[in-house]
C-alpha cells in the first residue's frame, strides 16, 4: 500500500493547516507585543519585524500549498510530499530575504514603508515562491555577470571566466 493511501493525505493537509493557522497566530502574537525577552539566546525585540515577515511568507506558502492540495488531491503521489513539507519553511525564509533585499535597495518596487506594505510583500513572496526564485536567479545573473537573460546558463557571456575573452579581467 502506498504511504499516502492510509493517512498521508490527511497528514499533509493537517501539516499545511497548522502552518496556516500557526502563522496567523504568531503574526497576531508578534503584533500584540506579547513576546518579549530572549528565546534560545536570540533577543526577540531585535528580530520582531523579521519574524513577522517570515510568518507572513509562511502564511502565503501554506495558503498556496493548501490550494494546490485541494486542486490536485486525487493526483497526489509520494513524490510531492517533500514539496508540501518544505513549502512553508522555504517561504518563511524567502519572505525575510525579500524584505532585506528591498530595504537594502537591491530590489526596487514602489511600496510604502509601512509595516502593512512590507507584510504584504512578504505574503506575496510566500504565495508566489516560484516566481520569487526566478526573480532571484535573474537578479543573481545581473549582479554577478553584468547581464540578464542571455541564455548562457549563468556562466557569463565569455565562458564564465568573468573577463573579456582574452584571459584579462575587465577594467
Amino acid at each position: 500500500m502506498e504511504p499516502l493511501q492510509r493517512f498521508g493525505k490527511q497528514s499533509i493537509f493537517a501539516y499545511l493547516l497548522i502552518w496556516f493557522i500557526g502563522s496567523l497566530w504568531m503574526m497576531a502574537m508578534l503584533g500584540s507585543d506579547t513576546l518579549h525577552g530572549k528565546l534560545l539566546g536570540v533577543d526577540l525585540n531585535l528580530y520582531h519585524d523579521y519574524a513577522t515577515f517570515g510568518f507572513a511568507g509562511a502564511l502565503g506558502g501554506a495558503l498556496y500549498g493548501l490550494r494546490m492540495f485541494h486542486e490536485h488531491y486525487h493526483d497526489l503521489t509520494s513524490q510531492w510530499v517533500y514539496w508540501y513539507l518544505m513549502r512553508p519553511i522555504l517561504c518563511f525564509g524567502s519572505a525575510i530575504v525579500t524584505i532585506v533585499l528591498f530595504e537594502s535597495g537591491i530590489l526596487l518596487l514602489q511600496v510604502g514603508d509601512s509595516m502593512a506594505a512590507r507584510i504584504s510583500v512578504a505574503f506575496l513572496t510566500g504565495y508566489g515562491y516560484g516566481k520569487f526564485m526566478e526573480k532571484i536567479r535573474a537578479l543573481t545573473d545581473t549582479f554577478f555577470n553584468g547581464n540578464s537573460g542571455s541564455g548562457n546558463g549563468g556562466n557569463g557571456g565569455n565562458g564564465g571566466n568573468g573577463g573579456n575573452g582574452s584571459g584579462e579581467l575587465p577594467k
